[in-house]
C-alpha cells in the first residue's frame, strides 16, 4: 500500500488501488454519459459565478449545500455497485453519493469540510476518483496554522475522511494549467433526513 505523506490528518483511510485499472476506466466513461450532470452557480463576494465542475446528488434525501438543493434521486445500478465494494472496503454503511465532474484542470473544489449533514452517527466520507490523477490538498481548519499537504488521487483510489481529518481540516482539489483529461470523483455519505 503507497503511504501517505508526512503531516496528514488522523483519521484517513488511503487505498490507492480500490479498483481496477479497466473498472476505473469503464466507470469513468459510463458516468460520463449516463450521470445528469448539473451546472450550478454560487455567489461569492456579491457576484454569482458558474460553480468550477459539474454535479450531481443521489440517494434517499435531499441535500443543501453552497445554495443548492438537490432533491432525493435514486442510485443507478453502477453507482450501487460501486457504493457496495466501498462498503466492502471501509466497513462502513453508505446511502448517498454526491458526483463531480472536473472537465479538465480549469475545474476545481476549493476549501471545505464536509460536516454539513446528519449523518446518524456514521461521519465517514468516501471519496473515489475516475480518471484523470489529481492533486488534492489538505490544510488545518484552524487558520492560525498556516500549512497544507497535498498527494495525487489516482484513478480507481478511495480515501475515507473521518475522526480529526473530516471535523478539524478543509481540503480542496486546486486548478491545474497542465493539459488534463475528465475525472469523475464521488463522495459517499450516510445521510439522514433533517
Amino acid at each position: 500500500m503507497t503511504p501517505l505523506p508526512p503531516g496528514v490528518p488522523s483519521g484517513l483511510l488511503w487505498i490507492p488501488r480500490a479498483f481496477s485499472a479497466r473498472a476505473a476506466e469503464d466507470h469513468l466513461h459510463a458516468l460520463i454519459a449516463d450521470v445528469p450532470w448539473e451546472q450550478h452557480t454560487f455567489t461569492i463576494f456579491g457576484r454569482t459565478v458558474p460553480m468550477p465542475r459539474r454535479i450531481q446528488m443521489f440517494g434517499p434525501h435531499g441535500y443543501d449545500y453552497s445554495g443548492v438543493h438537490h432533491p432525493p434521486r435514486p442510485l443507478t445500478p453502477r453507482l450501487q455497485g460501486i457504493l457496495d465494494r466501498v462498503e466492502q472496503l471501509t466497513g462502513r454503511r453508505f446511502n448517498s453519493v454526491l458526483a463531480n465532474l472536473y472537465r479538465d484542470g480549469a475545474d476545481s473544489m476549493g476549501w471545505h469540510t464536509d460536516d454539513d449533514y446528519p449523518h446518524g452517527g456514521q461521519p465517514m466520507v468516501a471519496s473515489v476518483s475516475f480518471g484523470q490523477a489529481r492533486t488534492f490538498r489538505l490544510r488545518p481548519r484552524d487558520r492560525s496554522v498556516r500549512s497544507s499537504v497535498g498527494f495525487v488521487l489516482p484513478s480507481g483510489s478511495l480515501l475515507g475522511f473521518e475522526g480529526a481529518a473530516r471535523t478539524d481540516w478543509q481540503h480542496a482539489l486546486p486548478r491545474s494549467r497542465k493539459a488534463m483529461g475528465p475525472r469523475v470523483n464521488l463522495t459517499f455519505r450516510h445521510m439522514m433526513g433533517a
